[in-house]
């Protein structure tokens, strides 16, 4: 027994995700800080932990949902419900006693916080989920739930959801765009296995699938503009983040130029370096 049950809790590892929830869980408390005007560390702790704990189970039932698709492709083969490491009805269970849990502790920090949650992860586990064997829409759909943390940890600081609450959702919905999508050029002949055809248009790796990743990312420079014009941020901040922001564009014109599955790789990961980079400025702008 002692040796059976750390074997399970990396497989509970696996099933859950746990490196994505934490980021998910540390978008929240970004949105948190943003909004908040005094740091309550017993919210923060309520608002970390359930944030995990839902995201989570959002990735728990995706995996239910997905377990014949996951095992036709190579990069999901592994999974421990293809596997047979974690049975159904035990993940069933542990989904149930995760979202009731992280819930809870998210209704404790703030129920309009807890409400939104919730809204997530309907989205993401039955709709998007399903949606990604239908229509490649799925990816707009997706990024609802994707961006809603940081809405959730702001309406946990505030209480409300008001203009910076409304841009920081939208930035982190388009950002979610060519980040995806840089993953579905990357990852398009697996998932064709599996099912999936999550490019922005019929017909794989085209140059117009390309161009609208790489114009995808010119969504963000509206949002940049708005924090500008409302006064959310000062222009230092903005001009570093613009020059940020440019450079991540031209990281998506690299794709479209050379059309390659290392460019669409180095995209994927400016994506992943660009978003913690600009919520960090915004985080200094605000604690100052």
């Amino acid at each position: 027994m002692k040796q059976r049950l750390p074997v399970k809790l990396i497989q509970y590892y696996h099933l859950t995700k746990f490196k994505v929830d934490i980021i998910v869980a540390l978008t929240a408390i970004f949105g948190y800080v943003i909004g908040a005007r005094h740091i309550d560390w017993v919210q923060v702790v309520l608002i970390f932990a359930g944030g995990l704990l839902v995201t989570a189970t959002a990735h728990i039932i995706n995996q239910l949902i997905e377990t014949e698709y996951d095992a036709k492709m190579q990069r999901t083969a592994h999974r421990p419900l293809v596997t047979g490491a974690v049975g159904y009805r035990e993940a069933v269970v542990l989904a149930v006693f995760l979202s009731f849990s992280g819930l809870l502790l998210l209704y404790l920090a703030q129920p309009n916080a807890a409400f939104i949650s919730f809204v997530s992860l309907v989205m993401y586990a039955f709709i998007y989920t399903p949606l990604k064997q239908i229509h490649r829409i799925a990816i707009w759909i997706g990024a609802i739930p994707g961006a809603l943390p940081v809405l959730i940890g702001y309406v946990a600081a505030t209480g409300k959801i008001d203009l910076l609450a409304i841009l920081l959702f939208g930035f982190q919905v388009v950002w979610q765009l060519p980040h995806f999508w840089a993953i579905a050029w990357l990852w398009h002949d697996e998932y064709q296995k599996g099912g999936y055809d999550l490019l922005p248009v019929k017909g794989g790796k085209t140059p117009l699938n390309a161009f609208l990743t790489f114009a995808s990312a010119f969504l963000l420079l509206p949002f940049l503009f708005a924090f500008y014009h409302f006064q959310y941020i000062q222009k230092e901040f903005f001009v570093l983040m613009l020059i940020l922001t440019l450079l991540f564009i031209m990281s998506g014109y690299r794709l479209f130029k050379f059309r390659d599955e290392k460019i669409a790789k180095e995209l994927m990961l400016a994506s992943i370096i660009y978003l913690p980079v600009i919520q960090i400025l915004l985080i200094i702008q605000y604690t100052n």
